[in-house]
């Protein structure tokens, strides 16, 4: 059970604070070229990942940090392969992410919260129940596929409406695993984290 109290809850923020500021300091004095391959070696597992294959509707993201996996080309491959790609957009009085359908990169965005590339709001939506794999962003994972966002709480609202067929999946660079991350009882889990050299599957409920 997780510690509830006041200074506990004050702790664990405080705690993931620090965590996402190391973690990006990791990532961006990784050298350009390491960085590069380990891009390389991600996009090539992106298809093989557990579901992918299977899933007709697919959410994804459009990264927009210089710490962040280029995610633009799985964006692409997955409409190559006639997937329906859905994207997220912010809805911050709801406090939630909004699932749209997106055909082209170039046309179909625009800049949302934190200069973050979403949908347009003229796209088709759709719920969340209707999407059959999807693809998180996150800071920093670790060996039971928990994620450690940037502190928004968008994802840990927006995983539980979805199918619980659904596999849920990371890609990350090596800099960003940690052995175990601090969380809260409404931090939800992933099913699989994967890197350039490593592929975690959990086994279970966290």
């Amino acid at each position: 059970m997780v510690d509830q109290t006041p200074s506990a809850a004050h702790d664990l923020i405080a705690a993931k604070r620090a965590l996402r500021h190391s973690i990006r300091a990791s990532i961006l004095a990784t050298p350009l070229e390491t960085r590069r391959l380990e891009q390389a070696a991600c996009e090539s597992r992106f298809l093989e990942l557990p579901g992918f294959t299977q899933a007709r509707v697919v959410c994804l993201y459009v990264s927009a940090f210089p710490e962040e996996l280029e995610t633009r080309p799985l964006v692409r491959m997955a409409r190559s392969l006639g997937k329906i790609v859905v994207l997220p957009r912010v809805d911050r009085a709801a406090r939630r992410l909004v699932l749209y359908v997106v055909d082209n990169l170039e046309t179909d965005l625009a800049s949302g919260a934190m200069g973050i590339p979403e949908p347009r709001p003229d796209r088709p939506m759709i719920e969340p129940e209707a999407v059959e794999w999807l693809l998180a962003p996150g800071l920093g994972f670790d060996d039971g596929c928990h994620r450690l966002g940037r502190g928004a709480g968008y994802y840990d609202r927006l995983l539980p409406r979805l199918s619980p067929n659904a596999p849920t999946w990371a890609l990350c660079f090596e800099s960003q695993w940690v052995a175990t991350l601090p969380r809260a009882d409404h931090d939800v889990p992933l099913h699989g984290v994967a890197s350039a050299s490593r592929i975690i599957e959990r086994a279970g409920p966290s």
